[in-house]
């Protein structure tokens, strides 16, 4: 990932952020404003998804109505969810399933399911 900038945000509690998109695991729509994750934080601004999908470089992915992801936080993909790097599991609707898949496999991300331990 080249290098990039941080981008300013503020929250719906008027404190000031800057982030860097790397740093950000997914945002989640809330109403008109969104929720940004970030590790140890949940930052509450006033932009709606769609917006942020405009602002947030290429690898956010839209795998749901109403989450927009990182794609590189993505740890593992099932068929009806998306593990991320934080431990939380995303809806992924069954129209977004197939194309999300081929979308990570072309990426070169292992979609198979994790094997078990023998």
């Amino acid at each position: 990932m080249k290098t990039e900038k941080s981008m300013k945000f503020t929250g719906l509690n008027d404190h000031h952020y800057h982030l860097y998109p790397h740093d950000i695991f997914y945002v989640e729509a809330d109403n008109i404003c969104s929720w940004i994750i970030c590790e140890g934080q949940a930052i509450h601004v006033s932009h709606p998804i769609l917006f942020m999908e405009k602002l947030l470089p290429d690898y956010f992915l839209r795998i749901h109505r109403s989450f927009l992801v990182n794609q590189y936080s993505i740890t593992a993909l099932y068929p009806h969810t998306v593990m991320m790097s934080n431990g939380f599991r995303l809806p992924v609707p069954k129209s977004k399933y197939q194309w999300l898949k081929s979308y990570l496999e072309d990426t070169g991300f292992s979609t198979g399911y994790p094997q078990s331990g023998k």
